[in-house]
């Protein structure tokens, strides 16, 4: 891979997202937009320390400040490797990915794909998009509000700390929090604190009654990046110069419109598709199709024997029942049609099931409901959709344990440790055509 190509980038597992933002009441450091990653592979891209480059995960990708780990990121990156079993080819070793840090904020703006490795790549931002003129600075940014907002906060743009946001590299669209100045930030709270207990409700805090707690005053201001200039760069960097203006609305994707819900159906397509993999039944039932979305709703089945004498031990089949929660399937769908559009899978999830013990039968049975939701929503002139399992995972735990020694000096204390879990993958493809008829309100 030659360093310094537009179109190279490294694909990297993520072992640690620090989770902090500017407005954590930690503030031993700046929350910066910045990632981490082993010198070698910063040359490798031709990459050199305070570059500005582009993570993708899903969806949607971020600018973020390469800097190099240092020993002290490089031990805490240094995580044992799970245990990978690949159905029916024992022999076969996972592939392993380089490891990255991501900060808060990058971490916040990255669709990470769930899953046992989850990954992004890293790369350089084409020269095409940059020019040539360097790392471009924001003269403004321009965050969405709402009205109500002044409301409830009176003064709230003007005691807004920008300091703590100088250096983030942002996109359009980014989400973003700004911490308020803490005098101000405290006297808001003081004096919420004392409209509370002024206006509390009647009877609050009598006898047999607690008093029901005051709200909690935010410690930043959440927002979304809706537009930055001058126009036309990929990414910008927010310097001390920068000046902020606020514009009402776009803040849909703050309250979850990456995430689309499921309102105005369209119609439901059948899909009626089964696979048996190793002891996991699959089933594909529907795809119910909304207005800006679809929701692949689908069926897990397991059943898995064990021996008599650990059925007829109580304390035995109640370890392995727990040890069976949490190994449901995990499948990688993907979905297009036949005009060529490629549907993003953007959420998913399950909807309830039921795990226990089969006495007819001697076995652990599992069930469970599970949603996939892609968007956009549905071509109205798609005639076929293709929907493939790429391929099934499950994050088991061995029903076996390791019988640990009492400890010295405390009989009767010896007990069961279960070892590690392991991830089983079961390689696809299982391929389904689906055709679809003319959806109501298509």
């Amino acid at each position: 891979m030659a360093g310094g190509d537009d179109n190279n980038q490294i694909r990297f597992e993520v072992v640690c997202r620090l989770r902090r933002t500017a407005g954590d009441k930690d503030d031993s450091g700046p929350c910066e937009t910045t990632v981490k990653v082993e010198p070698r592979y910063m040359r490798e891209l031709g990459i050199t320390a305070g570059d500005v480059v582009r993570i993708s995960g899903g969806a949607r990708s971020a600018a973020a400040i390469c800097l190099p780990m240092s020993d002290p990121d490089m031990r805490e990156t240094d995580e044992p490797d799970m245990e990978v079993e690949f159905l029916g080819d024992p022999g076969r070793k996972a592939r392993r990915y380089p490891r990255i840090i991501l900060s808060g904020q990058v971490s916040r703006n990255v669709d990470i794909p769930a899953g046992w490795q989850p990954t992004v790549c890293l790369g350089r931002f084409p020269r095409s998009e940059t020019g040539s003129g360097g790392i471009p600075e924001a003269e403004t940014v321009t965050l969405g509000t709402a009205g109500v907002v002044e409301k409830v906060m009176p003064g709230y743009k003007s005691n807004l700390d920008y300091s703590k946001v100088a250096g983030f590299a942002v996109t359009r669209n980014d989400l973003i929090d700004i911490p308020f100045r803490k005098e101000w930030a405290e006297k808001m709270r003081q004096d919420m604190q004392k409209e509370w207990k002024t206006d509390a409700p009647a009877g609050a805090g009598s006898p047999g009654r607690a008093r029901p707690r005051a709200p909690s005053f935010p410690r930043s201001f959440q927002s979304v990046v809706t537009d930055v200039r001058p126009e036309g760069r990929p990414f910008w960097l927010i310097t001390k110069n920068t000046k902020f203006e606020f514009k009402n609305g776009g803040l849909e994707r703050l309250f979850g419109r990456h995430v689309p819900a499921p309102r105005n159906l369209v119609g439901v397509v059948p899909i009626s598709k089964q696979i048996l993999v190793g002891d996991t039944e699959i089933t594909m039932a529907s795809l119910e199709v909304y207005s800006g979305m679809m929701n692949l709703i689908w069926y897990s089945h397991q059943r898995v024997r064990i021996s008599e004498p650990d059925f007829t031990d109580m304390r035995t089949v109640d370890r392995m029942v727990r040890m069976m929660c949490g190994g449901e399937p995990r499948p990688v769908f993907s979905l297009e049609d036949d005009l060529g559009n490629i549907y993003t899978h953007v959420d998913g999830g399950g909807g309830g099931g039921s795990t226990g013990a089969d006495p007819a039968t001697m076995e652990l049975v599992s069930d469970s409901s599970w949603r996939h939701t892609f968007a956009p929503s549905l071509d109205a002139g798609a005639r076929e959709l293709i929907l493939t399992i790429k391929e099934v995972q499950w994050v088991r735990q061995s029903m076996a344990t390791e019988r640990l020694p009492s400890a010295a000096g405390r009989p009767h204390t010896e007990h069961e440790r279960p070892p590690p879990p392991k991830v089983v993958i079961a390689d696809g493809p299982w391929r389904f055509s689906i055709l679809v008829g003319r959806q109501d309100g298509q």
